[in-house]
């Protein structure tokens, strides 16, 4: 059964399914309010890895070359700072970035910060992150082995953390 991320928690706290997926913030608050335990995490399953990226489409970055680096470099210093920032320093200026921009947004998910999400220094993304999906897809059917290659679905070539930068 599909359910919105959202609704997860209440359906599993009325009994209506007996196991939920509750991603990050959402299974931390489901933790503190107790009565649920967790089986195991992503991090258990998968090790260290990316848990999404950002996408440029090939028109901007044909049209906005120097938009599309600064955007990723300014990604990358942003993964950078907030790794080596202590958690409640991170925290205070996330909530300080929401409040300012005065959208009556509710920060107090903020408090369950606990990282960015990604694993390589910068934002690097690496062929592994991508495989495991190529794969699960391939065995469940949906891809053809070979249909899909991991290299051909991301790049670095923007990324200035890149040793040695990509040309």
């Amino acid at each position: 059964m599909v359910l919105p991320p959202v609704s997860a928690e209440q359906a599993l706290r009325q009994k209506q399914v007996d196991v939920a997926v509750l991603g990050d913030i959402l299974r931390d608050k489901a933790l503190e309010r107790g009565g649920v335990r967790a089986l195991f995490s992503d991090y258990e399953l998968f090790g260290e890895f990316t848990a999404g990226s950002y996408v440029l489409r090939k028109r901007f970055l044909e049209e906005s070359p120097n938009s599309a680096r600064k955007f990723v470099e300014a990604v990358g210093r942003a993964v950078e700072w907030a790794r080596s920032t202590p958690r409640e320093e991170v925290v205070a200026r996330l909530t300080r970035i929401i409040e300012r921009r005065g959208r009556n947004e509710d920060a107090s998910a903020v408090k369950y910060w606990t990282s960015m999400g990604v694993a390589g220094k910068g934002g690097l993304l690496s062929s592994k992150e991508y495989q495991v999906w190529i794969d699960w897809l391939v065995k469940d059917g949906e891809l053809k082995p070979g249909q899909i290659k991991a290299e051909d679905l991301y790049t670095n070539q923007l990324n200035p953390f890149a040793t040695p930068p990509v040309q």
